[in-house]
């Protein structure tokens, strides 16, 4: 009986090791037979803006660090003033607030010489009615800010346009495979894998300014372009032919 085991075991054993031979040979046979098509692939969309970012403030000076901050405040408050009659309060923001004691280089004495303070306080400021940026800009400015940068454009809710943009880049790489696949002789193609490429850049690229025309009293740029970027890798058969 022992004997009758150990032979159905050793028997087992080599139809196992069978089976992995041949599938491996399987497998061996299946790479030699296809290959792979890696392809870079980007998918644009674009959308009408219908927010804009800015950063504004203003930097005050003062003999003393007293009269520094107190004309800071002063101004501060008249923007603050200002922005929520142009955009809504959560989206004020500050972004920068300093306070540095200025000086002057003295040639007789051959020093730097302490001259007052100046107090630089910037809000970071979003406004969803275009048509609000030139007057706001205006006002503030004429109130006291004398630190206007960054104006830029952008959408409230990105993700339709994004989700446009990845579809039309899924595409763009099907069709770059499949023109190599038939180049190559290949056939029965099969996405194999798909990653996103990261862009460390602006969010949007500004379009033609057509679109201003017909609203001149608009402060903004044409339409915003969304592009995203994809790598994806495709397997395809060899014909009998190759």
């Amino acid at each position: 009986m022992f004997r009758t085991r150990r032979f159905r075991l050793t028997i087992a054993l080599f139809f196992i090791v069978g089976i992995l031979l041949g599938s491996l040979s399987f497998h061996a046979l299946a790479a030699e037979d296809s290959f792979t098509i890696k392809v870079q692939a980007t998918g644009d969309t674009r959308v009408s803006p219908d927010k804009a970012q800015m950063w504004i403030g203003a930097q005050t000076d003062g003999p003393t660090a007293s009269d520094a901050l107190t004309l800071s405040n002063e101004t501060v408050q008249k923007l603050i003033s200002i922005f929520t009659k142009f955009t809504e309060p959560e989206v004020i923001k500050t972004s920068e607030f300093n306070m540095y004691q200025k000086e002057r280089w003295d040639e007789e004495e051959r020093r730097s010489i302490p001259e007052g303070f100046s107090v630089r306080h910037v809000f970071e400021v979003t406004v969803f009615d275009l048509a609000n940026v030139a007057p706001m800009l205006d006002e503030v400015t004429a109130a006291g800010a004398n630190i206007i940068y960054g104006l830029q454009y952008g959408v409230r809710d990105p993700k339709l346009a994004r989700e446009k943009a990845y579809a039309k880049a899924v595409e763009d790489a099907w069709w770059k495979a499949k023109v190599i696949a038939e180049a190559s002789g290949g056939t029965d193609l099969v996405l194999e894998n798909i990653e996103e490429m990261y862009y460390y850049g602006p969010e949007y690229g500004a379009e033609g300014i057509g679109a201003v025309t017909e609203q001149p009293d608009l402060f903004m740029p044409g339409q915003l372009k969304v592009s995203v970027s994809i790598t994806a890798a495709f397997r395809a058969n060899l014909t009998n032919e190759q």
